[in-house]
Parts: structure tokens; sequence; C-alpha cells
């Protein structure tokens, strides 16, 4: 037989292996592209996302919180003195009281506070 008609198997086993590895990396990198696009498309979609009701309640929530007013809270009432109430005596059943507050603006709060804190 001649020479000429041998198959390079040296040859054929170096190409097939690095067209294995390539086609094994092609894929990873395809994979990790539609990947990206994929949690890119969806960050995308979170970032556009408006929920009525909550974006209502929350500027409702910081108009509230930025004008002056009052509010109604609910108070504890004053713990006992002596330690005869903690059995589950009448102190312990008593309901809580409510008072009216004076509410002002949380920005003009953090003035006072400053203000105090500094001035100590």
């Amino acid at each position: 037989m001649a020479r000429y008609d041998d198959l390079h198997t040296s040859t054929i086993a170096y190409a097939t292996f690095v067209s294995s590895v390539l086609l094994l990396v092609i894929i990873l990198l395809i994979r990790a592209l539609c990947y990206a696009w994929v949690e890119g498309e969806s960050d995308r979609k979170l970032a556009d996302a408006h929920y009525v009701s909550a974006d209502a309640e929350i500027s409702a929530q910081k108009e509230r919180v930025a004008a002056y007013g009052t509010s109604v809270v609910e108070v504890a009432p004053p713990a006992p003195e002596d330690g005869a109430a903690q059995d589950g005596g009448a102190a312990a059943d008593a309901a809580p009281q409510t008072e009216e507050r004076i509410q002002i603006p949380i920005d003009k709060a953090k003035e006072i506070l400053l203000k105090e804190l500094s001035g100590q």
C-alpha cells in the first residue's frame, strides 16, 4: 500500500480535541450571553414597573411626613412602681390610652434635634 494512503491519526486527534474545546467555549459563551440578556431584561422590567396603589400610598405617606398636623397615637399605661401588678393585677389589664400629638415635618424635626444636640 502506498504511504500517501495512510491517515494521519495524530493530526486527526489534535483537530478533534481543538474543535471540541472550541465548541465547548462557544457554547459556554452563548449561554453566558443569553443569561446576561435575560437578567438585563428582568432588571429593565423591574425598573420600569409601577404599582399604582403602592405608589399612591408612598406619596401620601411622604406628604404626611412633610406637613404640619396632629395625629392620635396609642400610649401604653405607665408601668406599676411596685411588683404587685406584674402577677396579673388590674394594671396589667389596662387598655392603652390615646393622645393627640402635634406632628411637624421631618426636616424641621431634624433641624430642631441638631440644634438641641449642638447646644450641649
